[in-house]
């Protein structure tokens, strides 16, 4: 079975890109828009956006391989 990464980095202006197995999912997420756009289009909600965003906070990125 393929592994799935999903990679959440904040960009230099301060929007995000999400990355998918290393392909360009979305790029220019603005600040207010990542929780809604990363719950609605992918999946990844409550708890799971904590994390994403603790990891953003703290390394300026985050990597999920599921």
């Amino acid at each position: 079975m393929k592994q799935k990464v999903w990679e959440f980095v904040r960009n230099e202006d301060g929007t995000y890109a999400v990355f998918y197995n290393s392909k360009e999912a979305c790029n220019r997420i603005p600040e207010e828009w990542f929780d809604s756009q990363i719950c609605g289009h992918y999946g990844f909600c409550g708890g799971e956006i904590d994390e994403i965003r603790r990891q953003i906070r703290a390394t300026g990125k985050c990597t999920l391989v599921l």
